[in-house]
């Protein structure tokens, strides 16, 4: 399943319609006259340069939905260079309806992946201890999702801004039906992932491939090459009065920075290396933001020693991963998130996060998450435990060098302070912060660097945290630094 936010929510109309014009056109084609179905720019008899009447103001009917889909697909064909296999059924659904019908097609996950899940966004400090990610994502969604695919059920759905629903526009339709194709040919139930670091990378790779095309879709649009739907929307979802930049620009990192990572390799090897990707996969988001790293040994797997007791215990997954790793978009979001929320200077400018000019945000690539904190990212990996309803984690974060990871080690603090957090320095080592139990996050978390490996460790208390990681009692030794650089592995002992 993947879904498409837009590129700024209060941008929605103006983004995703831009140039888009109708104007008169004849009737429906006589599809007794179609080109050869040979040609990739002809899908079902209809061409992809089809001027097509269609009057959406009491919806579409059966066949000129039809029509609009069948000359969409030909000009996915005809720009992604790919034939579709087989017919896509495409779904248009009011936005109540969506939140009504389809609400379950994001199912809540099982409680140990629930645990490990939100114990990662509260080291990122995007969620608090008592606030759910899932329940920040559900929030976030309902007046963002323009329409998905899933591949597990070929089903294609678009949520229409009017009541009886319409194609509001062709470029969602466009992008959605990119997935199907890449479902035909390269099977997106397979492509899994375990960790949000790999999720990340693999959308990359599929939200960047069709980003490219549903950007080229649309040149076609504004130039008038093509006629293209264009529908206004009545009303919409808009922001919930809880939305969660946070969470959103996380979850935004495939669409900003995969176009990009697509156009490097595209350039390099045409679509046929974009293709050849699908059997080999990037597997970390620092592979997308440094498109010339996709295959490399840049970036490697880092350790984390269990170093608890007291009651803790460590979570399990059952069938998946027992750790987690955010990787550089999550880093990156972490100190992006500053500047969008909570009462202390940010951390990173928004200026610097954001990709706007004189015209507002750029729509191809409106935020970049090569955060300077974020540079020479190794790896990392995260542990998650849980006693008596507490939680608690510990983080090792590994860079190439030294003095990254001294960067991003006082990056970090600076987010703990943004949040309120106050600072005390350990006999051991390291650095304490703790937080007021009313705050958004409360307890202590220590940060230690040792040569390139950051180790941060989050507990209810002070005095919990040489319990859940023995290193951090005040007698510790801190983390151990990783034996070469860049490291074949690196481990907080």
């Amino acid at each position: 399943m993947t879904r498409r936010p837009t590129v700024a929510i209060a941008l929605l109309v103006a983004v995703v319609l831009a140039g888009c014009t109708v104007g008169y056109q004849p009737g429906l084609p006589d599809r007794s006259t179609s080109p050869t179905e040979e040609h990739l720019g002809t899908y079902d008899g209809y061409r992809y340069d089809e001027t097509i009447e269609i009057d959406q103001s009491d919806g579409l009917t059966d066949r000129e939905t039809e029509a609009v889909v069948s000359r969409a697909m030909a000009r996915v064909q005809l720009l992604r260079g790919l034939r579709f296999e087989e017919d896509v059924e495409v779904e248009l659904l009011t936005r109540e309806a969506f939140r009504e019908e389809y609400d379950d097609v994001w199912r809540a996950p099982d409680e140990d992946v629930r645990a490990l899940d939100n114990a990662q966004y509260e080291a990122l400090f995007l969620v608090g201890p008592d606030e759910d990610v899932v329940d920040v994502r559900r929030g976030n969604r309902g007046g963002t999702v323009l329409g998905f695919y899933q591949p597990s059920t070929e089903r294609l759905v678009i949520v229409s801004g009017n009541d009886p629903a319409t194609l509001d526009d062709e470029l969602t339709l466009a992008h959605e039906l990119v997935h199907a194709l890449q479902d035909q040919h390269f099977d997106l139930g397979s492509i899994g992932a375990t960790t949000l670091d790999g999720t990340n990378a693999r959308n990359g790779l599929i939200e960047g491939d069709a980003s490219v095309v549903e950007q080229a879709y649309e040149r076609n649009c504004e130039t008038g090459e093509w006629q293209c739907v264009e529908t206004d929307v009545s009303s919409g979802g808009g922001l919930s009065p809880d939305f969660h930049w946070g969470v959103y620009f996380l979850g935004f990192f495939p669409y900003a920075e995969g176009p990009t990572f697509i156009d490097h390799h595209r350039e390099a090897g045409g679509w046929d290396a974009v293709d050849r990707m699908y059997d080999e996969y990037p597997t970390t988001s620092a592979e997308i933001v440094r498109p010339a790293s996709y295959g490399t040994d840049a970036y490697g797997d880092v350790i984390v020693r269990d170093r608890h007791d007291g009651g803790w215990e460590r979570v399990r997954v059952e069938n998946g991963s027992d750790a987690a790793s955010v990787g550089r978009a999550g880093l990156a979001t972490m100190f992006a998130y500053t500047a969008y929320a909570g009462d202390s200077p940010s951390v990173v400018d928004r200026e610097a996060f954001r990709n706007a000019g004189a015209d507002g945000l750029d729509s191809t690539r409106p935020y970049t998450y090569d955060v300077p904190y974020t540079e020479a990212w190794y790896g990392d990996r995260l542990h998650a435990y849980e006693r008596n309803g507490e939680t608690a984690h510990v983080w090792n974060v590994t860079f190439d060098d030294a003095e990254s990871a001294r960067v991003f080690a006082e990056g970090y603090g600076r987010v703990a302070a943004h949040w309120d957090g106050e600072r005390a320095d350990k006999p051991a080592g390291g650095t304490v912060w703790t937080f007021d139990e009313l705050g958004r996050f409360d307890g202590a978390v220590w940060i230690d660097r040792d040569g390139n490996a950051v180790t941060v460790v989050k507990a209810p208390s002070v005095s919990a945290l040489g319990e859940v990681y023995a290193p951090a009692a005040a007698d510790g030794t801190g983390a151990q630094p990783s034996t070469r650089a860049p490291p074949a592995s690196a481990v907080a002992d």
